[in-house]
């Protein structure tokens, strides 16, 4: 999907990135190679913006772009504001985005924070963690009841196993599914409340095998928190891009409000070569407008592979161990409690589509359009028409 501001068009394919700990190697690593390592962790500045990202200034605009965070790029565009304080208030952004990064990431362990990936090693020990981390998953957590379910940190064991075989089916050319014996076998280590939460002193562990991936709440909630940092600078007209995580606030240099053009999935499936994708008209399915907003989507289209001529992608359904079959997308605006976007918009693709709609209607806050089938049909909640322009 894309997201046009002014004339610039922004691409929200994520991309993933794939980390390893160098602790994985320290067994193996001769004495030399350990010392080099040891002085590289000595260096390693965990917050430092040079070299780490990109700030620009184009007519009037002071942009921020990193490739280097999340797994995907990440852009923040600041409007009306005068340079030098754009950016330092830039760079204490990036700050946010780093600390983020580093809490949540479950492929690589860092030496200033006791992390997910550091969690996932030994979870059965109990680990202290920073109050940051503890707010993270207290929420996610909480979600997973909220959600029905739907939304489960600890499903991690069996995401690991999908991922394995879509990297081999996409990468080796070595298509197969998993086994129901295998998914089984992983699903005894993915009960919540296996997890023990100390909010108070800010420790956790888990049962031994367990594992667990922010993967559906860390990019929206550091997106929320860039945007709270910006506010606390001052900045009054900003977007933030993450991945395809939109956070706008304010109005638009023009003083009217945002506009967001929502991709057709399957012009981004197909790489475009549909009839369809063509034109303007056939390329986005929605556009939507507002002021202080949060648009996130969520689908099957990006990270898949296929077997026996059916497509297997990444969001799994914790109720069945399988990819979710039905729908292509959802789309989801918010207008408040947007820390939580990642969370609704993954919860409303896994529901079946009436649980979701009604869950969407008792939640006023929440605006969504889903793309149901390769046919184009939809389904909106009752109040997607405050943000939607409506015909295209």
């Amino acid at each position: 999907m894309k997201t046009f501001y002014q004339a610039m068009t922004v691409s929200l394919l994520t991309v993933t990135v794939f980390l390893m700990s160098s602790s994985a190697f320290a067994t193996t690593m001769p004495s030399e190679a350990l010392a080099n390592s040891a002085n590289k962790a000595a260096l390693f500045e965990p917050y430092r913006c040079e070299g780490n990202g990109i700030i620009s200034v184009n007519k009037g605009v002071i942009s921020l772009h990193t490739l280097k965070y999340f797994g995907t790029s990440i852009t923040i565009d600041l409007y009306d504001e005068e340079t030098n304080h754009g950016k330092e208030s830039l760079c204490k952004a990036m700050n946010v985005i780093q600390k983020y990064h580093y809490l949540a990431s479950n492929y690589s362990t860092y030496p200033h924070v006791t992390n997910i990936k550091s969690i996932n090693n030994a979870p059965n020990t109990t680990q202290h963690i920073a109050p940051e981390l503890t707010a993270i998953l207290a929420s996610s957590i909480e979600w997973n009841s909220l959600s029905n379910g739907y939304f489960n940190i600890a499903l991690s064991p069996v995401i690991d196993i999908w991922r394995t075989y879509r990297n081999d089916c996409n990468i080796r050319g070595i298509c197969k599914l998993p086994t129901a014996t295998e998914l089984a076998a992983a699903s005894r280590y993915t009960h919540i409340s296996d997890i023990t939460l100390d909010v108070e002193n800010n420790t956790i562990s888990m049962k031994p095998g367990m594992s667990i991936d922010l993967g559906g709440i860390a990019k929206g909630w550091m997106a929320e928190k860039v945007h709270d940092q910006l506010k606390s600078d001052g900045m009054t007209s900003f977007m933030i891009n993450a991945g395809g995580n939109i956070r706008h606030f304010g109005r638009h240099p023009e003083g009217r409000e945002f506009v967001t053009a929502i991709e057709d999935p399957e012009c981004k499936k197909y790489d475009y070569q549909l009839d369809k994708c063509h034109s303007q008209a056939g390329l986005y399915h929605e556009i939507v407008k507002g002021e202080d907003l949060t648009i996130v989507s969520s689908g099957n289209y990006l990270q898949y592979f296929t077997f026996d001529g059916k497509d297997y992608h990444h969001i799994i359904d914790p109720k069945t161990l399988f990819p979710k079959e039905e729908g292509i997308s959802v789309s989801t605006v918010l207008d408040s409690q947007h820390i939580f976007a990642d969370v609704i918009s993954t919860t409303l693709f896994l529901m079946p589509i009436n649980e979701a709609l009604i869950f969407a209607n008792d939640n006023e806050y929440i605006k969504a359009v889903w793309y149901l089938d390769s046919s184009g049909n939809k389904a909106y909640s009752n109040n997607f028409h405050e943000v939607s322009e409506g015909d295209k």
